[in-house]
């Protein structure tokens, strides 16, 4: 193993001696012969896809180990959350073999973010930089002497968020800082990379996509788990008394008209029904992640869960962000969230409830069944939850994967997202600009609906959501 320091967040890791005893797979392998061609330019602009679970970081840092630390060029990691930077470090550093670095006997990363180390601290010996992208833009002088001049490596994990203003400042920052740019994306959802399109991401991408395998390909490997599909039929109907002017209102934010609000809210059985489907088979779905709606509904399902978990030893525990809930006063630190993400890693607990935290990145292999207990109009959102439960027997997960999603009857059509189209369309999907902005309101509008959806069960005390505020 690799020797590291005390100071977590600015260590000096020293290469193992010997060979990395982590095989590559052989699309990590022909992906790293695609990018040992494109780093031959001076300069380049590219997207390396793996579907989620395809180890796009570990593949990555094993490159840029060879080709830019052990060659003394600089690294600047993107992220736009801690799990992803801790991730990224902890993959340099259980990587750093004496057989891909010949030239270094040492060298430095330092994590920037809110909970990590300030970038008032960045040297110029660093080597690499893992930044959340929020940092380092309130803070871009402080790469100036590191940059000063030289030849960086920027990566943009999850890189189909680098269409945002933040991370194309910064972008351009380092471009204007330095001799020259190697900027590799990483993602597993390029939905707007077509050549027809010139979507936004072929704008920043100039070079498209360096190498890419889809999900289908790494199952039959062994390398993802097979999905299973489960659909079960809430039998519950939203939106009976909808009319075409309100329909337009919730799909344009402009109001969630009072009775849809009131069916919600009086509606008993919704999380009765996902706890109960969970421990009527826990022994078949074993530890699960569910995607719950929002915060509130998080709370709600986590002490069903224990409630009615208690005599199967079935232990459940939820995750959301650190800001504090405005209705419930809740908060959770990162930390808070860290230890339960372990627990669950080490077995301790079977669920992890979680909003929209465990959709990108986090490293959960034991993970064998995910929940859809929110819909979504939205390919990359539904892709990057099913794939939390695709870690195949071949990279330590499991052979296959149940994706049980929660289907309520909707008098309106809504153009929800059906798990089981994933395979076929998560890298053929073409979305114009106006499709997608209507599905991001779609998306937003239904998630004021999903508001009322801790209601749903009588046994949870709410009394705390008295206060809520009214949305029509």
């Amino acid at each position: 193993m690799s020797i590291m320091l005390e100071n977590i967040n600015a260590q000096t890791i020293t290469p193992a001696n010997g060979r990395n005893p982590r095989l590559l797979y052989e699309h990590q392998e022909d992906a790293i012969k695609k990018l040992n061609m494109i780093d031959k330019k001076g300069e380049f602009r590219t997207l390396l896809v793996l579907p989620t679970g395809g180890g796009k970081t570990l593949t990555a840092t094993y490159w840029l180990l060879k080709n830019a630390v052990d060659k003394e060029k600089k690294i600047l990691w993107l992220a736009h959350r801690h799990l992803l930077l801790e991730q990224a470090a902890e993959a340099f550093a259980k990587n750093a073999y004496a057989d891909n670095m010949i030239n270094r006997t040492v060298f430095n990363y330092r994590i920037i973010s809110g909970m990590h180390d300030k970038p008032i601290h960045i040297k110029k010996d660093d080597n690499i930089i893992i930044a959340s992208k929020d940092s380092i833009i309130r803070s871009l002088n402080q790469l100036n002497d590191w940059l000063n001049g030289e030849e960086v490596y920027l990566v943009i994990d999850e890189a189909h968020h680098a269409v945002a203003k933040s991370y194309k400042k910064i972008i351009q920052y380092v471009t204007d800082h330095t001799k020259s740019v190697k900027l590799l994306g990483l993602t597993a959802t390029p939905f707007r990379t077509s050549d027809d399109e010139k979507g936004a991401l072929k704008q920043i991408f100039t070079d498209d996509i360096i190498y890419k395998t889809d999900l289908e390909t790494l199952i039959k490997k062994g390398i993802l788990a097979k999905p299973v599909f489960e659909e079960y039929k809430t039998k519950i109907r939203f939106t009976e008394h909808l009319g075409i002017k309100a329909l337009k209102n919730i799909e344009n934010l402009d109001s969630i008209p009072k009775d849809i609000a009131e069916d919600i809210a009086g509606n008993k059985e919704r999380n009765r029904i996902i706890v109960d489907k969970y421990l009527e088979n826990y022994k078949k779905y074993g530890s699960t992640i569910v995607f719950a709606l929002n915060r509130n509904h998080a709370i709600a399902l986590n002490a069903l869960f224990n409630k009615k978990g208690k005599k199967y030893g079935i232990k459940s525990e939820f995750i959301i962000s650190s800001v504090s809930d405005a209705i419930t006063g809740i908060s959770l630190s990162n930390e808070e969230n860290e230890e339960k993400i372990k627990k669950y890693r080490n077995g301790e607990i079977q669920v992890l409830i979680n909003v929209n935290i465990l959709t990108e990145g986090t490293d959960l292999p034991k993970t064998h069944t995910v929940f859809l207990t929110r819909p979504t109009v939205s390919t990359v959102l539904m892709t990057q939850m099913v794939g939390r439960a695709l870690r195949g027997l071949k990279a330590g997960g499991t052979k296959e994967a149940y994706v049980v999603s929660f289907v309520d009857e909707w008098i309106e059509k809504i153009a929800w997202i059906n798990p089981e189209t994933l395979t076929d369309a998560e890298y053929t999907e073409k979305e114009t600009d106006i499709q997608k902005r209507n599905n991001n309101l779609r998306l937003v509008s239904i998630s004021k609906i999903e508001e009322f959806a801790l209601m749903a069960d009588t046994s949870v005390d709410t009394s705390a959501l008295d206060s809520m505020p009214s949305i029509y």
